[in-house]
């Protein structure tokens, strides 16, 4: 197996010792501004109820749970690695009930329809086999008025990457925005980006109608 293929794999899915311990720091460094636009752009408020797909190392939810006193914060990931950091990071929050981390794949987890205020995700658009499907069960569980933030890079970026393109599926700002038009159950789609000195971090930001 070629390297890069191998590091596709583990990152759409990070196993053992190498998702345990190199990809969990790709994951830190790599995501830390990513996490921090998603949040300013659509912070959580007091009381609200929310899903991380794919929480990794649990960055973001420690973030959100260290500044707020209430409201529920939950995590689901499919890879033991990941749920095992994100526990051992969120260990306080787990305690007082203020988070829940889950270990499973989303696209077979069970979530109540119209649970959920905000959902995040960060860098997994790119492994949804059929994002139709899951755009549908965003929004079946997202509550009316809440709403999807999905961050991720541009393909003009992603393509300069030595990434396994079987493994990857890249998009342009304009192509999720496209691919989120078109599956319709979500409004007023937006794209927000954030320049650094080395990349830039885009949010997909919509919202589920009110009626």
């Amino acid at each position: 197996m070629k390297y890069w293929t191998f590091f596709s794999e583990q990152a759409r899915k990070p196993t053992g010792i190498f998702g345990r311990f190199y990809m969990s720091r790709v994951f830190e460094k790599g995501n830390a501004e990513l996490n921090a636009l998603m949040f300013e752009t659509v912070p959580m408020e007091e009381n609200d109820h929310v899903l991380e797909i794919g929480c990794g190392t649990g960055m973001l939810i420690k973030h959100i749970a260290d500044n707020l006193s209430q409201g529920l914060i939950e995590g689901i990931d499919f890879s033991k690695q990941m749920v095992a950091m994100a526990r051992k990071k969120n260990k306080k929050h787990l305690n007082s009930g203020q988070v829940k981390i889950h270990l499973g794949d989303f696209e077979q987890a069970e979530f109540e329809a119209n649970s959920f205020d905000k959902i995040y995700t960060a860098h997994t658009i790119y492994f949804w086999k059929k994002p139709g499907d899951t755009i549908a069960k965003i929004h079946r569980i997202l509550r009316p008025g809440g709403r999807l933030v999905i961050g991720f890079r541009d393909k003009s970026e992603m393509e300069k990457m030595p990434l396994n393109k079987d493994i990857f599926k890249y998009y342009s700002a304009q192509d999720l925005k496209e691919l989120l038009v078109n599956h319709g159950a979500l409004a007023e789609i937006d794209i927000v980006f954030k320049k650094s000195d080395q990349i830039t971090n885009y949010c997909a930001v919509c919202m589920k109608s009110k009626t």
